[in-house]
């Protein structure tokens, strides 16, 4: 199944995406998911194939080699190469960047401030589950949107889990990127996710971790209204 932007949600043009009565995606759809920075103009936006899309949430296969778009440094490095603060103050431009690695399932949960990853070994078995802290997902007639909160977990097969990035969030709050209030916010996303993990409930006890992608989905591309200042791709 190719798939198709938006093809159950076709109502509103992707230029101008619509935050409701978007309706259901079905299975092969062509949708991104995007992460959106009111302190900047640039994102983060990963075209993937929709897996699944109920009252559970929505789930989506980035793929290997699919092009996304990326902030970045002037000079074309990753912003954490300006260091905990400046990541957040340096100027960013908009890239373009072929994912690596081998896919990610990303799960979208309704109301939840965090989405649950799932990263894949080479041989296809589970290496880990990723708890991305996030303002809750809106759905546009595009895909997914939301705002990252920096700070995240990562959760090992066996269920031992860590933080991750703790100190950019420290960061982002002593630039003023986060109010002290809205760190004590992502503090609280955070407690949220623990007692998930503890519970194991959906989506960890649900067989993503034995997903494989349908091999006739077509890679996505992006959107054509999108544009970029660096072309990574063939770095």
């Amino acid at each position: 199944m190719a798939g198709r932007y938006g093809a159950s949600a076709e109502a509103e043009p992707a230029r101008n995406p619509t935050m409701s009565s978007t309706p259901r995606w079905s299975p092969g759809d062509q949708v991104t998911w995007t992460y959106y920075t009111p302190q900047h103009p640039t994102r983060t936006v990963r075209p993937g194939t929709v897996v699944l899309d109920d009252d559970r949430g929505v789930v989506v296969w980035i793929a290997p080699g699919t092009e996304v778009l990326l902030p970045v440094l002037e000079s074309g490095a990753a912003l954490r190469r300006a260091g905990d603060e400046g990541m957040f103050t340096a100027r960013r431009v908009q890239s373009k960047q072929l994912w690596t690695g081998n896919g990610i399932l990303m799960i979208g949960l309704p109301d939840k401030p965090y989405s649950i990853w799932l990263f894949y070994k080479d041989d296809g078995s589970l290496g880990c589950y990723y708890v991305n802290l996030e303002t809750p997902y809106e759905r546009t007639s595009e895909g997914v949107r939301t705002r990252d909160l920096v700070l995240d977990l990562v959760v090992l097969p066996r269920r031992d889990w860590h933080y991750k990035d703790e100190d950019e969030l420290e960061g982002a709050e002593r630039t003023g990127y986060f109010s002290p209030e809205e760190v004590a916010g992502i503090r609280e996303a955070g407690r949220e996710a623990e007692q998930h993990i503890a519970e194991w409930t959906y989506p960890f006890a649900a067989g993503f971790e034995y997903f494989f992608p349908d091999p006739n989905w077509e890679i996505p591309r992006l959107p054509e209204h999108y544009s970029w200042e660096l072309d990574l791709t063939r770095r």
